[in-house]
């Protein structure tokens, strides 16, 4: 009933997608090629209405989701909410999937009604104990490494990060509110020839994953864990240059 009352219905979107070949989530002027105004097109032709579509996480170009969430309002009421998962599968790329579709009530924001996210980062280690040869699929979505790396270490390196941080260090040159951002979780772990770096927080700046990932990997090099606490004091006069894009994923929301 409070829908009806609003006069619009709030729906929410679960979906997956290869971000390869776009420029990230986020609608830009310089660029049509985003997952989020792709989807918004989309939209837009099926209920004869502009939409706009509130993504729970910004992903970088060329990075990827495993389980994205997104929401929109419509003035329409003759889809079922249920049905837009096939009704856009049918009309999206092959590379944007939807997986599930809902309706929810108004009150509810992918981005602001979340409390965590999690991101992982898949790094293919190259390295003759593990492995010497590369798939063709794998550089596509890993950030490749001839290096054979000790995860209890990176462990104990990312392990650093949890906790209340200041991560301007990383994304400077974004406005926001504050840089200040809750790590809930951080773990490195081995599957297969794949290190994967595992981070729930409750919100990521731009760039802020690939950056952990990035001192985390500069700290194993030094052998030097207090490395990561100069970072996070801003002491450290060069900022981290950043693993490639193609190795990370949205991982999962949390409501």
């Amino acid at each position: 009933m409070d829908m009806l009352n609003q006069g619009c219905r709030n729906i929410k979107l679960v979906l997956s997608y290869d971000g390869h070949d776009y420029e990230g989530w986020q609608r830009q002027k310089r660029t049509k090629n985003t997952i989020q105004e792709i989807l918004e097109n989309a939209l837009s032709g099926i209920l004869s209405e502009k939409i706009h579509v509130i993504g729970a996480g910004r992903t970088d170009s060329g990075a990827h989701a495993l389980r994205q969430v997104a929401n929109f309002k419509t003035s329409n009421f003759s889809i079922p909410a249920h049905k837009f998962k096939a009704i856009l599968n049918n009309s999206l790329p092959e590379d944007i999937r939807i997986i599930s579709s809902e309706e929810v009530p108004t009150s509810f924001h992918s981005r602001f009604s979340a409390y965590y996210r999690k991101y992982i980062y898949l790094l293919y280690s190259l390295d003759q104990r593990v492995s010497n040869v590369v798939l063709p699929f794998v550089s596509r979505y890993s950030m490749i490494s001839k290096e054979y790396y000790d995860v209890i270490l990176l462990n104990k390196i990312i392990k650093k990060f949890i906790g209340w941080h200041d991560f301007g260090f990383i994304s400077s040159k974004r406005d926001y509110k504050t840089t200040t951002r809750f790590v809930k979780t951080a773990r490195v772990f081995r599957y297969g020839s794949f290190i994967v770096f595992s981070v729930k927080a409750n919100g990521f700046l731009y760039n802020m994953m690939r950056g952990i990932v990035s001192c985390t990997l500069e700290a194993y090099k030094l052998g030097n864990i207090e490395v990561i606490d100069e970072f996070l004091s801003g002491n450290v006069k060069n900022k981290p240059t950043l693993v490639p894009p193609n190795g990370l994923f949205l991982h999962r929301v949390y409501y």
